[in-house]
Order: structure tokens, then sequence, then C-alpha cells
């Protein structure tokens, strides 16, 4: 099989054949594109693995979650993902369809700007309150019918690196209303305070409301910042400075590594920050310089411990990624499930083994 390295091959056909025979570049080539709208695939006969047995696969980016299974019932949709909430009893009722639970991360909360001295969370007790006020229990029938966990970490345990969040290396946290309004009280908000806004993970909206319900109940009110996937994605991706004011809470979810996570979110110099703290920072640098791989597993879990005990970010459950799939995807039955074997991967995967009985 080294022949059929991609490097080699390039190597030895060079840029023009290449071009014309992309070996690794996947079953399927893109042929279309419209912004926010859709995207074209057409099956790739040079496939060194074989010819994909789907000819046309059509990605439609349709934001609402009732749109899609709405176009599921009617046969326009084969799959649609994120059915959570009002949708998914309905989707677990319908005799044609079927879904995979697809486990993919933890939900967590964050508070950027925590560490500026006149924001409220810039006091510990305020950001433990949060947690204590979440039902992550009810949270989870509510949203999943209890396919979602409780879960005591903000790094999905499909990662290896990565601590257990069931309570085997961290506790799932409580919910204790009572002493969330205690501990605001001690901080000096005793009739609690106002939030600049509650920012939500797209489209998981219906969530939100949920828990800014659950936070009102101890005093912490808000309303929602409703924002399109891309600009909710650009604000995340600059961490502090892409939010202002300092009373906000942003629900994110990320399926990637331990590493990556406090490479990207927890370490004071990255551009997607949202946590600053000169322990975490020295043990993260102690992390980076060491080549021992025990030491650097000691030190990524002693972060994650420490994100965790200083309530920096706040887990909520595992999430349940729900697909649904119509009649037309192959094997009927159980079979389809193999789509979502692959750890760490949201979407189906391997495409070229994708079939419905009817192409495009």
């Amino acid at each position: 099989m080294a022949g059929w390295f991609p490097g080699r091959y390039y190597e030895k056909v060079g840029p023009d054949d290449f071009k014309q025979h992309p070996i690794g570049a996947g079953p399927f080539k893109l042929v279309s594109q419209e912004a926010g709208t859709q995207m074209v695939f057409e099956a790739w006969d040079g496939y060194w693995r074989r010819v994909p047995a789907t000819k046309t696969i059509i990605v439609k980016g349709i934001r609402d979650p009732a749109s899609r299974l709405a176009g599921l019932e009617t046969g326009e949709l084969d799959l649609a993902y994120g059915m959570t909430g009002k949708l998914l009893p309905r989707v677990m009722a319908d005799k044609n369809l079927r879904w995979d639970r697809n486990f993919t991360a933890p939900w967590w909360l964050a508070f950027p700007g925590y560490n500026e001295t006149d924001s409220p969370f810039h006091d510990k007790r305020v950001r433990e309150a949060v947690s204590l006020a979440l039902n992550r229990a009810f949270l989870a029938k509510q949203e999943t019918q209890d396919i979602g966990i409780p879960w005591g970490n903000w790094i999905t345990p499909e990662q290896r690196d990565a601590l257990r969040g069931d309570g085997k290396d961290l506790p799932v946290p409580e919910c204790n209303p009572k002493k969330a309004k205690e501990l605001l009280a001690e901080a000096g908000f005793p009739n609690g305070f106002d939030l600049d806004w509650y920012v939500p993970f797209v489209p998981y909206f219906d969530m939100a409301q949920r828990i800014l319900a659950d936070l009102g109940a101890v005093g912490i009110r808000g309303k929602l910042e409703v924002l399109e996937g891309p600009a909710f994605r650009s604000k995340i991706g600059q961490g502090r400075k892409g939010f202002s004011g300092n009373r906000t809470i942003v629900q994110n979810i990320d399926v990637r590594s331990a590493a990556e996570m406090i490479a990207i979110y927890a370490a004071c110099g990255a551009s997607a920050s949202l946590v600053c703290e000169p322990k975490i920072d020295a043990l993260w640098k102690k992390h980076q310089a060491s080549l021992d791989p025990e030491e650097r597993a000691s030190l990524s879990d002693e972060i994650q411990r420490a994100v965790i005990d200083g309530y920096y970010f706040v887990p909520i459950y595992m999430n349940p990624f729900v697909h649904a799939v119509g009649p037309r995807v192959l094997p009927e039955g159980d079979g389809f499930h193999h789509y979502w074997d692959t750890k760490n991967a949201p979407y189906p995967y391997p495409w070229e083994d994708w079939k419905v009985k009817a192409s495009g």
C-alpha cells in the first residue's frame, strides 16, 4: 500500500496528474456551494478504496431544528442532526425514523472577564452559585429525554487525556439553589444581579432559556443574545475580547482533547482564552516544556481539576448530538449506528460506506 501514500503518489505523477487524479482527496468532491445554505458533493470514481454507493450528497444549512425534522418527515432529507428538546419525543415516536444518541462532549459555561475586579464573577462564590443553581438532571430530561448524562468535567471522556466527570475522577456538581442564594448574599449580592447577556451555543436557545430559568430562581437575571452560528463562533474564537462587558455567561461545547482545550481556552496567551490564572498558566508552561509523557499527563490532570475547582468553567451534562435518520439510509434496522462508531466525530463516518436506495 506504500505506493498509494499521497505524498509519494504526488512525487511520482507530478502536480498536473495529481490535480486530475488526487489520491487521498476522499470519496466525494465538492462541486458547488451556496454560502450558508447548501453544499453539493459528487462521488469521485477515482477514489482508491471503491466507488461510493451514493452518487450525490447535498448538505443543506437549515438553522431551525423544527424545519430539519419536517424535512425528514416529508422525505426531503435523509438525515438531520441536533434533534433535542421538544423535537426528540417526535423523532422517537415516528416509526419511519431512527436515531443515534451520538455523545459528543459536555456543555459548559464560561464567564468572560471574570478576572476583572468589577465583575460579579470575580468572586469564586458567585461562579459556584451558578453551578449550584443548575438542575442538571432536569435539564437533561427536558432536552434529551434522559439520554444526556450530568457531568463534572468540561472535556469529553472520549479523549484519552480527559478526566472522567461522572464521579470517578471529578464529581458531578450538586444542585442546591438554597446554598447558591447564600453564596450570592455572602458575595454581596443578596438580591442577585442582572447579566449583560447569556450567550448560548447556536441554535440551542430552548436549552438556554431553561438554564436562565434556573439562574433566575436564585437571583441571577438575564436575557439571551441570539446569534447566527458564524457570529457565535467569531465571538468565542476571540475569547475574552469577543464579549463586551463582564457580566456575561457563555455556553459552549468542544470535542477536542484536554491539551487542545487548555491551549485554546484556559491559557493566558491564547487568542480564544476565557481563563487566565497564574497558577494554571504556570502548570501549562511546565506541561509544554516537558518531554516526559507521565509528567505531561499529570500536569494536564492538575489543570483540569484546577479549572473545575475554581468554577472557571461550569460543566452541565454530556450532550447527545442526536441524529435522526430516514428510511432510505441503509442498512435497515440498527446497522446504521456504525456511521457514528468513530470517536470524537459528531458527524457520520466513514462517508464511503454511506448508502441510500436512490442516488441524489
